[in-house]
């Protein structure tokens, strides 16, 4: 299963964010989630091997499972991210929303 985070970090917006997973899991790990950084993995999907083709493999991938991808904070970084999802069109992403 593909997986692809461009960003993380959070905020938490209604009540129901006191059961989510991202939250706790930073939390174990001692992470920030109320800071919203753009990852080493930004330009994952459209990263080459070196003989040609992409690394990630077609089908369905997992988007922004540890953010939402909406987030406001990242506004500039979503155009990018647009771009990329337009370039894998033998990718299916899949991301889930506060909004």
């Amino acid at each position: 299963m593909p997986m692809w985070n461009p960003w993380r970090g959070c905020r938490k917006c209604s009540e129901g964010c006191r059961y989510c997973y991202i939250h706790k899991g930073d939390a174990r790990r001692g992470v920030d989630t109320s800071q919203i950084v753009r990852t080493s993995d930004f330009d994952k999907p459209v990263r080459q091997l070196k003989k040609g083709g992409y690394k990630m493999k077609p089908g369905l991938v997992y988007l922004g499972f540890s953010t939402d991808f909406l987030i406001e904070e990242a506004d500039q970084w979503r155009g990018a991210c647009w771009s990329m999802i337009k370039e894998r069109s033998d990718c299916s992403f899949l991301f889930l929303t506060q909004k």
